[in-house]
């Protein structure tokens, strides 16, 4: 029997409301059509804030806790963790991908037979990797594959092309950015035989969308694309030891930066998460896991996919390989988090799932990151060393933008949520303190590339 192909996109930093909720200003009819010609899932959580932990957990189907990427500091993939990668390549897949550079450093991909499969900077859909994909794809690549795609085309800064940089494709730069994502996949679901392929996207993790409409005024705290990206390409040609002097005048002009908006939007009533996206930097030492990053969107088209499903229940990143397995009837065994929704796309009933999230660290410096977990109802979380720390809880049926914590009036109910994560976090099976400092310092770098501090 002919095994199926596999087509695995995933778009950086997009959000789930921009996907299909809150898309009326967007021009994107082909992520409409795909929607209805498969099963969509509009609350799905990620299991971190950050590319490379949340790689650690789609890839594994555990929480990144339990893959050994994180540590004190970021480091490869534990030996002891099998990924899905080990699954499909002993049912016979080839490998092919495009993927940042960091990808390498990580230890979670197996060996991919296409010779550019990873990139040094911010490529995306619409900006040659659109192409390069389709290349691929009109070629006679040996049969079944497996193709991962990572586009950046939504990770900061957003560089958008002239001719949607105006209201007719989108009132802020995000929006305007997926309206120009729109045709390159088009043309990519356009060469893809969906009778013997399955079709995923979905996000690694969400996004602050820096602009906010308010008295017919668009207030864009944005940073110039194309000037940070001269900044980013400049940096990398500096020599090692003037690091230091670089992160002290990055660190500097991140200040200047936060104080310019600080003065822009004091005279604007602005409710509070309008105010942190507008306010979000890259340099931001406090960690939040606030909906904006971490809920995205997850859609399923082609082989074995229910058509014009659109799903509401709480489901994880984690899910999704146990799902994509049980479509195409791919047996394995292992002690994972994450579980099939076949089920719900067979509306079948099944029982929510808690989500679990981490915060990402800062590169430069130490920063304050937070853990925690997130029914259809609540979401908590908290300091990641101490549970009495930076306690947050929000209501999210009364109020979805997590306006007003309600950490003083909840206390029984934050007890029982903090009993559920430290239950999670204690029944983990492994505990990772070999930090390779070489490696870390390797992968450390590739994230600055990207933009991470």
């Amino acid at each position: 029997m002919k095994k199926t192909n596999i087509v695995f996109l995933i778009i950086d930093s997009f959000r789930s409301d921009k996907f299909f909720e809150d898309t009326k200003n967007i021009k994107n009819p082909t992520f409409h059509n795909l929607i209805n010609s498969g099963s969509y899932f509009s609350n799905t959580m990620s299991s971190a804030d950050g590319t490379i932990l949340s790689w650690s957990s789609i890839f594994t189907g555990k929480f990144p806790f339990k893959t050994g990427i994180r540590s004190s500091k970021f480091n490869r993939l534990s030996p002891e963790t099998n990924t899905f990668f080990d699954v499909l390549e002993k049912v016979g897949y080839h490998f092919y991908s495009y993927l940042p550079k960091v990808s390498e450093t990580v230890g979670l991909f197996p060996k991919f037979e296409n010779n550019d499969n990873n990139y040094d900077f911010y490529m995306g859909l619409t900006n040659g990797l659109g192409q390069t994909v389709l290349d691929l794809l009109n070629k006679k690549i040996s049969e079944p594959w497996f193709l991962l795609i990572h586009s950046m085309d939504l990770h900061p800064p957003v560089n958008i092309d002239k001719k949607f940089d105006n209201d007719e494709y989108g009132k802020n730069y995000y929006e305007r950015k997926i309206s120009e994502i729109d045709p390159w996949l088009d043309k990519i679901s356009q060469i893809i035989d969906f009778s013997n392929t399955l079709l995923i996207i979905t996000a690694d993790h969400g996004s602050y969308i820096k602009s906010v409409m308010r008295n017919g005024k668009q207030i864009d705290t944005n940073v110039n694309a194309n000037s940070e990206i001269l900044t980013s390409k400049i940096g990398k040609k500096i020599p090692k030891f003037l690091h230091p002097l670089k992160d002290k005048l990055f660190f500097a002009r991140e200040k200047m930066n936060a104080d310019k908006i600080s003065k822009t939007i004091k005279n604007y009533e602005l409710k509070p998460h309008e105010m942190r996206a507008l306010k979000s930097g890259r340099a931001d030492k406090d960690h939040f896991l606030f909906d904006d990053k971490i809920r995205v969107p997850l859609l399923f088209v082609g082989k074995n996919i229910p058509i014009g499903k659109k799903i509401s229940q709480q489901v994880r990143t984690v899910d999704i390989f146990p799902t994509i397995f049980e479509a195409l009837g791919i047996k394995f065994n292992d002690d994972i988090d994450g579980s099939s929704l076949i089920n719900l796309m067979n509306d079948i009933d099944e029982d929510e799932k808690i989500a679990y999230f981490e915060s990402t660290p800062l590169v430069l410096i130490d920063s304050n990151d937070v853990i925690g977990i997130r029914t259809s109802k609540y979401k908590y979380f908290r300091d990641k060393n101490n549970p009495k720390n930076r306690i947050h809880f929000y209501d999210l049926e009364n109020d979805p933008y997590e306006d007003v914590n309600i950490k003083s009036i909840n206390i029984d109910k934050i007890n029982e949520f903090e009993n559920i994560l430290s239950n999670l976090l204690k029944n983990s099976k492994n505990n990772f303190d070999n930090d390779d400092e070489l490696n870390s310092e390797e992968i450390e770098n590739e994230l600055r590339k990207l933009g991470y501090v």
